[in-house]
């Protein structure tokens, strides 16, 4: 079971469990709101750091999920990046998607593409070679809009 927290005044539950059930056959609960501590705010780079919050939905969650993500619509980076989507903390059993520049009128389309990735890499998957697949690296918002909300044939076999 995944819960999925999101971040005070936001409502992406139905397409998060939608895409977590339709294409990695999981089952997702709403598992709360939170608020990202202003100290997670980088002034220097007007954005947040993504394993700080990473960290705090980690550290709140309810044992009984075995997973948990986290929405937020804020920027955010991860060291080493300019901006990232999304992130995931396999040891955390964590990731989170961050809707600030998957924003327009493809909205839903990214974050359950984005969703569905990051949840990936919780369940063992790396970046794949093939741009169709979700689990493509996107670098761009270009990239995120090329590529499909499914798995390909190699990575599903990876989790079956």
């Amino acid at each position: 079971m995944i819960g999925v927290y999101q971040q005070k005044g936001l409502d992406f539950f139905d397409i998060i469990q939608g895409a977590l059930l339709r294409y990695l056959n999981l089952e997702s609960r709403p598992a709360g709101f939170f608020t990202i501590p202003r100290e997670i705010f980088n002034p220097l780079r007007n954005q947040y750091e993504s394993g700080m919050i990473i960290k705090k939905i980690a550290d709140d969650k309810n044992p009984d999920y075995r997973y948990t993500v986290g929405i937020v619509d804020v920027d955010i980076f991860s060291k080493g990046m300019n901006f990232i989507f999304g992130m995931a903390d396999p040891l955390r059993k964590t990731a989170i998607v961050a809707t600030h520049r998957l924003a327009g009128d493809k909205l839903k389309e990214r974050i359950t593409k984005e969703i569905v990735h990051e949840v990936g890499h919780l369940i063992g998957l790396g970046h794949c070679d093939n741009p169709h697949c979700v689990m493509y690296f996107s670098n761009t918002l270009l990239d995120t809009d090329n590529k499909g909300p499914d798995l390909c044939e190699d990575c599903r076999r990876k989790i079956e």
